[in-house]
């Protein structure tokens, strides 16, 4: 089961033929009775499931934006299945995406405590104010990634108006992200344009810190 349910919140999905050549791909890469195979190709599999497609932006492009707009072509697709909340472990699979001139393949498969924790922060989003008072406006659910930054974030992109909403990959154990020498709250929505300028003020700071190592 899909875990997100807020009806204004859009996730998008692979196309049928697609999420086809993936399953072969999958069996092939992990083996057919990996539990895997089951949690996110089988039609009766009662856990909790994601589908996430993700976005990756480098620290000139995230400095010189003035929007996330420019952010058009996805990186890759993103699968994460786990069990009962109280489950401290999930597992996940990063595939190629359709805007590649490339086949239909998995790229990787993980299984940690790190696939639950973002299955729970995925979970937070229909809880979110900020989809619960604008019933009339319509998001989409991306991810943007910022490898340099070791940083992921949930992106609702809406004509309206874009929010950022952080989950890691690095935090504290006290509800707050790193990004560069700030902190975010966790599972907080940002406003596209205050989060902007703070990730520029990180992602300036890791480039002069390269920089000063040449």
């Amino acid at each position: 089961m899909e875990v997100i349910t807020a009806k204004n919140l859009h996730v998008p999905r692979p196309s049928h033929d697609w999420m086809r050549r993936l399953a072969e791909s999958l069996v092939a890469f992990a083996g057919p009775h990996d539990p895997l195979v089951d949690a996110i190709y089988g039609k009766d599999w009662p856990g909790r499931q994601a589908v996430q497609v993700i976005y990756s932006v480098g620290l000139t492009s995230i400095i010189e934006a003035k929007s996330l707009d420019h952010i058009s072509k996805p990186f890759c697709w993103r699968f994460v299945a786990g069990g009962h909340k109280v489950v401290r472990k999930a597992a996940g699979c990063w595939a190629t995406h359709e805007s590649h001139d490339s086949p239909a393949k998995i790229m990787a498969t993980f299984q940690g405590p790190e696939m639950a924790d973002l299955l729970l922060s995925a979970e937070l989003l229909n809880e979110l104010n900020e989809l619960s008072s604008r019933p009339q406006m319509r998001f989409e659910l991306r991810v943007l990634r910022i490898p340099a930054l070791y940083f992921e974030a949930f992106w609702l992109k809406c004509p309206q108006g874009d929010w950022v909403v952080p989950y890691g990959l690095l935090y504290d154990g006290k509800g707050l992200v790193k990004l560069g020498s700030t902190r975010l709250d966790r599972n907080k929505a940002y406003p596209v344009g205050e989060f902007l300028d703070i990730v520029r003020g990180a992602a300036t700071q890791r480039i002069a810190a390269h920089q000063a190592l040449l």
